[in-house]
Formats: structure tokens, sequence, C-alpha cells
């Protein structure tokens, strides 16, 4: 125990968090009976993605979410085009605040083959960027997420941060991953309860 202690106040003295930026839409209504999530799985180099992912994206009183692995088997050329066409998109901080609905950048029957594809998920949380990369023993992370009603297209919230570690090798591109999507849900749950 004292182990795990002294390795946990290791790993937070030797973190930096350099920037975070949240919008959520406040007119937003979460539903009383739980919403599915189909979380995007993360696409990079690193094997331990899907696992971190799974760990971390427990279901909750309000959340159910979607097993990554059977989200990634279920992602055809077709879903892939769609989510890029919704990650590509770029909006300004104006535009964020305005909270574009999803159909503004596919069409609803594209919205609806995702859902379709992602177990009949209610929400789709992606990782427009999540990026991590070591250098000199340290590895640094930053990420945004959109989260969306599928049902419906609304635009929920939008959570990007930055973070460092001195914490280098796989060691360090797991911590990363974990901190970026743990910080996603915290403050996911947080929306949750206003």
């Amino acid at each position: 125990m004292k182990s795990l202690i002294f390795a946990l106040f290791t790993v937070l003295s030797g973190m930096t968090f350099l920037h975070a930026q949240k919008v959520f839409n406040e007119n937003y209504s979460f539903k009383s009976s739980g919403s599915t999530v189909a979380f995007v799985p993360i696409i990079n180099n690193f094997k331990d993605n899907d696992d971190i992912t799974k760990k971390i994206l427990r279901d909750t009183l309000q959340l159910k979410f979607n097993d990554v692995a059977v989200l990634r088997a279920n992602m055809d050329t077709k879903v892939m085009d769609i989510l890029k066409k919704v990650a590509e998109k770029d909006y300004k901080s104006k535009e964020v605040k305005m909270f574009p609905n999803l159909t503004s950048v596919i069409s609803t029957e594209e919205m609806n083959y995702i859902k379709e594809k992602f177990g009949s998920a209610d929400l789709l949380l992606l990782p427009v960027v999540f990026n991590v990369n070591q250098s000199m023993g340290m590895t640094f992370g930053n990420s945004l997420f959109r989260l969306y009603d599928l049902n419906n297209g609304d635009f929920i919230q939008q959570f990007s941060e930055k973070i460092n570690v001195n914490i280098g090798d796989d060691a360090g591109f797991a911590i990363m991953t974990g901190m970026l999507i743990s910080g996603e849900k915290y403050h996911l749950l947080k929306n949750i309860k206003k």
C-alpha cells in the first residue's frame, strides 16, 4: 500500500497541467434513465489504448459505456469517413459556444448509421484530437473531446487539455492516455450533475 501511495505521489508531483478548455451546453438535459455512450476508439501506435479505456470508462448510474473493442470491430470505412468529417470540423471559439448541431456537419442518415454501428448508443464521445508524444524522458499529451447526442445531434460539450508527466516509455504513454480519458470522464460526470 505504501509503495502504491508513493508511486501515485511521484506521478502527481511530476505532472503539469498546461491548459484546459471546457465548454458545456447548459440547455442540454441528460436522460434521467441514463444514457449509453459510444467512445470512439483511439487510433495510434500504443497497443494498450483499449485496455486503459475499458478500465477508466466503467459504467456509472447515469452512463453505460459500450465496449470499445466491439466499437472498434464495427468501424467500417463508411463509419471512419463520417467520423473524419466530424473530427475535421474546426470550430472557432465563438462557434463552439453556439453548440452547432451534428447535422450541420453530417447528414441525418450518416448520424443514424453511426448510431446503428455503435450499438444504438445515445451519445457519441469523439476524441477529435488525441496526441501523446515523448521527448527526453517526458511524455506530453493533448486532447480535444466532443460529446454529441446521436438521437437529435445536440452538441453537448467540448473539453480539451494539455498535460505532461516526467515519465517516459510505455509507462508514460499509459499514464498520459489514462489521464486524458479520465479528465474527459470527470467533466462529463460533473456536467451531468448540473
